[in-house]
């Protein structure tokens, strides 16, 4: 009870982000977030705290709030513990699609679960990856539960095979008519999830994509060069009002329209 206390009544400040996450019990417990309640152990990291307490990527959030509408389709690629699965799910409403995928095992049953605590029907976790082909791959484990990748840049980490499919291949299995939203957060493995999608991204003109851009700057010159017939404006930091044509050189939120 005091964590729950702290979150909902504390300064929104990363000093104390800190301090709550020493404080709290290294176990998972049940949050309120926007999008109803959430299993999350606060211990793992102070990420988990801002979670918790509606802090973590706020911008991203708000522009989901902006754009996501009761009946569309949102498609949530790393979805870890689904902050931003749940939030998609309450928008969408009973007429809506939420399509969860997180490959790594722990993260997939702690979703799964706060999937159903809320009881949405309208929301299916995948335990499987995306990447530019179906098949199967190695996740490289990391300690943070929010850091686990395909990329090979990451070495010496524990690997698990996992299931692979293209974006695109989960439209059409998943018979979805339309898709309206897509998040992408896959660690540095984002050229390999765009390349297979590209029959989403031609079929969906009004479709809106959030990236977590790459550290490494020759990898989003990559990103920039295939996305470039798109016709994508973007919004570095989620930010409506900085429109640009080009992949922003640093920070690591974009958004992504046509207009």
């Amino acid at each position: 009870m005091l964590t729950q206390t702290l979150c909902r009544f504390a300064p929104r400040r990363h000093r104390v982000y800190r301090l709550i996450s020493s404080l709290a019990a290294d176990r998972f417990e049940i949050y309120r977030v926007e999008g109803g309640l959430i299993y999350l152990n606060l211990h793992e990291h102070p990420m988990m705290v801002q979670m918790a307490m509606g802090t973590y990527e706020p911008a991203k959030h708000a522009m989901i709030r902006r754009h996501l509408r009761p009946g569309m389709t949102f498609i949530d690629v790393g979805a870890n513990m689904g902050d931003f699965t749940l939030q998609a799910a309450r928008l969408v409403g009973s007429t809506g699609t939420v399509i969860s995928i997180e490959p790594e095992p722990e993260n997939h049953s702690v979703l799964q679960r706060s999937i159903e605590l809320n009881g949405y029907a309208n929301t299916r976790a995948l335990p499987i990856a995306l990447s530019d082909r179906d098949g199967t791959a190695s996740l490289r484990i990391c300690g943070l539960s929010t850091a686990h990748t395909l990329s090979a840049e990451f070495k010496g980490m524990r690997k698990v095979t996992v299931q692979t499919k293209t974006l695109d291949s989960v439209v059409a299995e998943q018979q979805l008519k339309r898709v309206d939203m897509v998040k992408i957060d896959v660690q540095e493995f984002e050229i390999e999830v765009l390349r297979g999608a590209q029959q989403t991204l031609r079929a969906n003109p009004q479709l809106v994509m959030f990236l977590d851009l790459p550290k490494r700057i020759e990898m989003r010159r990559v990103i920039a060069e295939f996305l470039a017939p798109f016709g994508f404006t973007y919004y570095p930091d989620c930010d409506e009002q900085a429109p640009t044509r080009d992949i922003p050189p640093a920070g690591f939120e974009v958004a992504a329209m046509r207009i």
